[in-house]
């Protein structure tokens, strides 16, 4: 009873473990594209991990057999083995998923503009004569820069600061405001 209730907790753990490292696997892969180099340390994390399952399960399940076939003095041995290689795979497997989450991810790319959209010019480059942007106008009745302020009235900001060298205020269309 003790031995067929070990054997199905060994199957269902291969079973779990199994699933979870191949959902792993997909889910580093659909998302490769965003995650890059992680992605791909943690695909190979699991598939190691997975190799680790693997020779856990067939020891675990074919443990009687082995033992037959080897004896008790060959056993050990080849025991110890088996738990130096699982010992450096479960390892390698951490480590690699480890690292993936550590890793620097890709940028994040931005969103191509649309088309027939207004696009800032490159910094250092303008077309035609090269003009220094235009002081902003005031509106009617506003104090101009300079001139004395009347006592308790808020001061007014100018509607915008000086951009950049090299921008340009967008240019009007056409035919109007549509």
């Amino acid at each position: 009873m003790l031995s067929s209730l070990s054997g199905l907790v060994n199957i269902l753990t291969l079973i779990v473990l199994s699933a979870l490292l191949l959902g792993g696997i997909a889910l580093m892969v659909a998302r490769k594209k965003e995650h890059g180099r992680a992605s791909v340390m943690g695909i190979a994390g699991c598939v190691v991990l997975l190799i680790g399952v693997v020779i856990s399960g067939v020891m675990a399940l074919g443990f009687q057999a082995i033992y037959q076939a080897l004896g008790p003095g060959g056993y050990e041995p080849f025991i110890v083995v088996v738990n130096l290689v699982t010992l450096i795979v479960q390892g390698a497997g951490t480590g690699l998923l480890i690292f993936a989450v550590v890793a620097r991810r890709n940028p994040p790319q931005p969103a191509p503009p649309a088309q027939g959209g207004w696009q800032q010019p490159q910094q250092g480059w303008q077309q035609g004569p090269q003009q220094q942007p235009q002081q902003a106008q005031w509106p009617q009745g506003a104090p101009q820069q300079g001139a004395p302020q009347q006592q308790g009235a808020p001061q007014q900001q100018p509607p915008f600061q000086q951009q950049q060298p090299g921008w340009q205020p967008p240019q009007n269309p056409p035919f109007g405001q549509g």
